[in-house]
């Protein structure tokens, strides 16, 4: 499904015919800069404006940008559902993770790419609708070559996705050994399909900056410069994607794979020392793919309403952007000024060993952690300047509620835990909160892709005109297994809060005898009613999926929705 899909973003971008030449370029840098100190014209309403009543062959069938959007979001979704499957397979088994389950959960390394991807597609498509006034199929935009770099992309991504299972299928068996190879097959795949990808992504950034508004739109309302959200969303991307770019970089220098283990010959290799840097600082930018989502939706809801972005909400998501660059950057130097080396920490009976930093002068490393703690605030409070200026929105269409909900639900788990390892680092222990919170991590992080999903739904409906000559909406039934999914997310959520309750419990001998058995069936029943929240999303998921490509004139009313 994933491939036909793709090649009708191919049919798409050889059905159009038409360009667009455009005025002298102007930087990234520069309209990102015009766009926050000079007087913008008024935002052009993207929902008011009513649909062509003739619609062209490739916007009847899908636009490319959506199509690409689609591809990369069914493999994404793909990819969960299989890796979950064949860890509750292995549980229920009673058995330990096999080199498949492992190599599905490395293999997140290969989908990590995917909300920053989509994040790209969307932002390209908004460009595009506000350059030509909600006409692109009209003038040709985008260009043809964005259109066939998003084919590139997509199919480069799903091949890296497939290559990357391949390669830690083929390492994780290799276990027990103290060097592990990489095997040359399926790294090679993998390196060229990264290689493609990076630079479809390249072409596709490059079409966004230099994409030309109409001579005649401008003759007629003037030129309409970059947004903040775009400009935002964009630079987020260029980040993330740099960060993991160089990561890779780094791993295929890795010819004997020193990076895995506690081998005293891999923590004293220059390749991983390295990889360990460029671990954390990639850590240190998860966040991103939340924020660059939560910045489109800002930007989508602004132009609904004709509406100026307020100074201060820009403001926040310019303050977010650029804590999460110095907190980056932070993160790679630190180990160098502070002359650290890799050292072994032990774990405990319930923690594996782990690879971490000692530093050589503890002053210093005070002074860059103090620095990387003041931008982990600086990027909550304007994510919190963000949320509250989405909650504040009345009337606010269904998909606007649902991703302030999934983008509250991820920064709250990533808050809590920011401030349970502060804490850990002052005082020590929390290590069951610890372990809460990560499992709580692991359930929102498809929170991005879930909210692409959502707000995909809701702008391909807009090219459906109903019979009342209406723009469309989601069906009524693919409103509410939004919900759903949302809801059962939070379910997973209370869940993981409560078993990390009863996991604290103390557990002596006298306790034991008297609840063994009621704690033993609080914990299975808390598991049951997780795993159950968990397939309710994947199959609210595949709902929604249903709707989004069943969606006609006549079902793009929302009728019958519950909850919407």
């Amino acid at each position: 499904m994933v491939f036909l899909i793709s090649f009708l973003v191919v049919a798409a971008v050889l059905c159009e015919g038409q360009n667009i030449s455009g005025d002298d370029s102007t930087s990234f840098l520069q309209q990102g800069v015009q766009a926050r100190h000079t007087n913008r014209k008024k935002a052009l309403n993207v929902f008011a404006q009513e649909p062509p009543d003739v619609m062209t062959a490739e916007l009847a069938q899908m636009r490319p940008s959506l199509l690409a959007l689609s591809c990369v979001t069914v493999a994404y979704f793909a990819a969960y559902a299989v890796l979950a499957v064949v860890r509750v397979f292995n549980q229920a088994q009673n058995g330990s993770a096999g080199p498949l389950e492992k190599a599905l959960e490395s293999s997140v390394m290969g989908v990590c790419f995917a909300p920053m991807l989509c994040v790209l597609f969307l932002s390209v498509y908004k460009r595009a609708d506000t350059l030509a006034h909600q006409e692109p199929y009209k003038y040709g935009l985008p260009p043809i070559y964005v259109k066939v770099a998003f084919t590139c992309a997509v199919l480069a991504f799903v091949a890296q996705m497939v290559f990357y299972i391949g390669r830690e299928w083929s390492i994780h068996k290799q276990a027990g050994m103290q060097v592990r190879r990489v095997p040359p097959f399926w790294n090679n795949l993998f390196n060229i399909s990264m290689i493609f990808m990076y630079m479809a992504i390249g072409v596709s950034v490059f079409g966004l900056i230099e994409m030309q508004q109409p001579k005649e739109l401008v003759e007629e309302g003037g030129e309409v410069p970059l947004s903040a959200g775009i400009f935002c969303s964009n630079a987020l991307l260029v980040l993330y994607l740099s960060l993991y770019a160089a990561l890779q970089i780094a791993k295929t220098l890795d010819v004997e794979f020193r990076e895995r283990g506690t081998h005293a010959a891999s923590l004293t290799d220059p390749s991983r020392y390295t990889i360990e840097v460029l671990k954390m600082a990639a850590a240190s930018v998860q966040t991103a793919p939340m924020l660059a989502v939560a910045c489109i939706a800002v930007q989508l809801t602004i132009e609904a309403r004709s509406e100026k972005l307020p100074g201060v909400v820009e403001t926040g998501m310019y303050l977010s952007c650029f804590a999460l660059f110095l907190q980056a950057m932070v993160c790679i130097i630190t180990p160098f000024i502070t002359n650290s080396e890799l050292k072994v920490v032990r774990g405990t009976a319930e923690t594996p060993d782990v690879v971490d930093f000692a530093t050589g002068h503890p002053q210093m490393f005070n002074l860059m952690s103090g620095i990387r703690w003041i931008c982990t605030a600086i990027l909550y409070v304007g994510v919190a300047i963000t949320c509250a200026y989405l909650w504040s929105q009345k009337d606010a269409p269904a998909w606007v509620i649902l991703v302030m909900h999934l983008i509250t639900y991820f920064f709250t788990v990533h808050l809590f835990l920011w401030l349970c390892f502060t804490l850990r680092s002052v005082s020590g222990g929390l290590m069951d909160a610890l372990r809460t919170l990560t499992t709580a991590k692991d359930a929102v992080s498809i929170c991005p892709m879930l909210a692409v999903l959502f707000i995909e739904c809701w702008v391909s409906a807009l090219d459906i005109k109903t019979p009342t000559g209406a723009r469309g909406v989601p069906q009524g039934y693919g409103q509410d297994y939004m919900f759903v999914a949302t809801w059962a997310l939070l379910v997973q959520l209370i869940m993981c809060v409560v078993n990390g309750f009863v996991f604290g419990l103390p557990k002596d001998l006298q306790v034991m005898r008297v609840f063994g058995n009621s704690l033993r069936g609080g914990l299975s029943a808390i598991w049951f009613v997780y795993y159950l929240a968990m397939v309710t999303v994947y199959a609210s998921v595949l709902t929604v999926f249903m709707a989004r490509y069943t969606n006609t004139a006549k079902t793009a009313t929302g009728a019958g929705a519950w909850f919407a």
